[in-house]
């Protein structure tokens, strides 16, 4: 990365607070015109210069620039500006990928797919545990875990992985010591919409029996389309008091971005059976940049990829078994994604 400028402290939890993932720091160019033409070819150059996934994309990015350079003038207003930015943007289908123009006039755009809301309720399943113990905010923790009623079954919870790495190495011991004595577990990943994926790399390494290889990461260094960093490996490795009896690990589309990178370290866990939605879909770390007229962007500039070297960007991942909760089961009382694991739990 290049020009890189740390934000204050609160302009970084305001643009944060916009993004799907734990905050990146905000990268800031020179300073170029504001008008529309000049922030145009200050948005497409930044993403040509850092967008990790033109390839994976398959799209053309110098087609792109053909195409709605001629779209943009300096008589436009900034309505209409962003519905131009917003066009061309929605070109990646990257979830990672977002714009904000800050009020007056607050707007923003999200690049990539949407999916219902609803599919998750902790407090449903809160109801069903004969005992619980939480880290954080008793409406919304951080970390919970107990055990199901009139089962040896635990049930183990994060609500995001974007604390800090010693923070899980405190709590998930905690809690795996506590549950050390049930038969299985069901891990609930849904709705981790992201954080660190050092902390993800811990978590899962907690239920890890030997060591393995699971995903390998690279950044887009500059323009040139083949100009990445070398390919990060990342590997798992078993942790004392690590979980390896049979779990079943829940996601749905609200598993995102470090929640992802957690689900792929899972995968390699051989007592791991996954159930539920697929996973959201997107990978990448995503910086933000702030353009010339004050607006904020945040791109993808990772390529992430499986430990076969597969990407599934804009796709996320299959679970093994497919269950799809609707908002209106949920709202009426039912879980069934939660059903079906306990069912494959107590079959066991």
């Amino acid at each position: 990365m290049k020009r890189l400028i740390k934000t204050s402290l609160f302009a970084s939890l305001f643009v944060c607070g916009l993004g799907l993932v734990s905050c990146n720091e905000l990268m800031l160019g020179e300073e170029p015109s504001q008008g529309p033409v000049s922030t145009f070819e200050y948005l497409w150059s930044t993403f040509d210069d850092h967008y990790g996934l033109f390839e994976v994309k398959q799209l053309d990015w110098d087609e792109v620039h053909a195409e709605f350079s001629t779209k943009v003038n300096d008589q436009m207003g900034a309505d209409e500006l962003f519905d131009l930015f917003s066009e061309m943007l929605s070109r990646l289908n990257d979830g990672h990928v977002w714009m904000v123009k800050p009020n007056p006039g607050f707007r923003r755009f999200d690049s990539g797919p949407s999916f219902p809301d609803g599919t998750f309720d902790l407090d449903l399943i809160r109801e069903s545990l004969s005992e619980e113990t939480f880290f954080g905010p008793a409406d919304n923790p951080l970390v919970l875990f107990g055990k199901f009623k009139n089962t040896n079954i635990g049930y183990l919870y994060l609500d995001h992985l974007g604390q800090a790495p010693g923070f899980y190495e405190d709590h998930i011991s905690t809690a795996l010591a506590a549950l050390a004595g049930t038969d299985e577990l069901v891990f609930d990943a849904r709705g981790i919409e992201g954080g660190d994926d050092r902390s993800a790399q811990i978590v899962a390494s907690y239920f890890a029996e030997e060591r393995k290889l699971y995903m390998k990461t690279r950044f887009k260094q500059s323009a040139n389309p083949g100009d990445f960093s070398d390919w990060i490996l990342w590997q798992l490795a078993p942790r004392p008091g690590a979980y390896t009896k049979p779990v079943v690990l829940l996601t749905d589309r609200g598993t995102g971005s470090a929640g992802e990178t957690f689900t792929l370290a899972m995968r390699q866990n051989e007592n791991v059976e996954i159930v539920g939605d697929f996973t959201f879909g997107a990978f990448s770390d995503n910086p933000k940049w702030e353009l010339p007229n004050g607006w904020i962007v945040a791109m993808s500039t990772g390529d992430f990829r499986d430990q076969s070297g597969i990407s599934y960007e804009g796709i996320g991942l299959e679970p093994d078994e497919v269950v799809i909760n609707t908002p209106e089961e949920v709202s009426n009382g039912t879980d069934r994604a939660l059903i079906r694991a306990l069912s494959i739990l107590l079959e066991n």
